[in-house]
Parts: C-alpha cells; structure tokens; sequence
C-alpha cells in the first residue's frame, strides 16, 4: 500500500447499546476514502455477532501522519452514532514509554 489516507473501525454494543467494544476489520488501512466507505456493508455484514448491533465508520487519515504518531479515538453518541477521530499527538518524551490497559481484569489474568 503507497499511502494510508482513511482507516476502517468497527464496534459491537449489546442491544442496549450500554457496552461496545472494538471488533477486527477485515482491513483497517485504505488507500482512499472512497474504497473504505465501498468496503464498509460488506465489513459489517461479515462482523454481525449474535446479539450484537455492529456500528462502522470510516475515517480520513493525513497521508502525512505515515510517520508521525498519531491517536485513534471513538465514542458512541445518540446522535451521531459511531464518532471516529484520528489526530496526531507528540511522540512520548525520549526514554519514556506510553502504555494503556483499557482491560485492567483480562491483564491481571494473563499474568498468573
């Protein structure tokens, strides 16, 4: 792939829409925003769990930010529905490492 200019998230709720988690895209990097908007019926199609609302959205991506670090975020809004955004942060200060465990119980799991 030459560039990276949208990426593809996809987000299972339970029917209440009370608790959503990410799901594996098919193909999270796109060429154009375009081809990720073409792939997405076909994404969420194929990541339909039992009891589960599957939410997708693509989102542009500055081809300039290859290199760069950037931060992914997403929120679920009434309004809106699935709310991607994608912008770039500064690199973590030399010597410093950044970590985040969003699953705190899984972790102390893998650990035993």
């Amino acid at each position: 792939m030459e560039h990276i200019a949208a990426i593809m998230l996809l987000v299972g709720c339970n029917s209440g829409s009370l608790a959503c988690e990410e799901l594996p895209a098919p193909q999270v990097a796109f060429e154009s925003m375009e081809d990720c908007v073409g792939a997405l019926p076909s994404a969420l199609g194929d990541a339909g769990l039992a009891k589960r609302v599957v939410h997708g959205r693509c989102a542009a991506v500055d081809p300039a930010w290859v290199e760069e670090d950037v931060e992914i975020t997403w929120r679920m809004s009434r309004q809106s529905g699935l709310e991607v955004h994608v912008q770039q942060v500064a690199p973590p200060a030399e010597g410093v490492v950044v970590a985040e465990n969003a699953h705190p119980v899984n972790a102390l799991a893998a650990t035993h």
